[in-house]
């Protein structure tokens, strides 16, 4: 199954980001999920203000699990996190 995690992020820790962005980096590349797609979502301004994830995973608790272990997640870095299922209707997999 497909899971898409959206993240927003905290304004509030801009700092943080910068700490944990290696970190947050690692983890995503680590395998733990198969991840299809990644990267930051921006506002209007062309400012990052979250990021998407789609990965390939055997069940949304797992996709929550990977989440929840994100050094972005673990240090308040994204203010909202929300795990949906998704299933593509143009241009996705069967």
């Amino acid at each position: 199954m497909l899971a898409v995690r959206v993240a927003i992020s905290n304004p509030d820790k801009t700092a943080a980001r910068e700490t944990y962005l290696e970190d947050h980096k690692r983890h995503l590349r680590s395998g733990w999920v198969g991840i299809v797609q990644s990267g930051p979502i921006m506002d209007e301004f062309g400012e990052g203000s979250g990021g998407v994830v789609v990965a390939d995973v055997g069940s949304l608790e797992e996709m929550r699990r990977f989440s929840a272990e994100d050094p972005f997640v673990l240090h308040g870095v994204y203010s909202t996190v929300a795990i949906y299922e998704w299933r593509p209707t143009i241009g996705g997999r069967e």
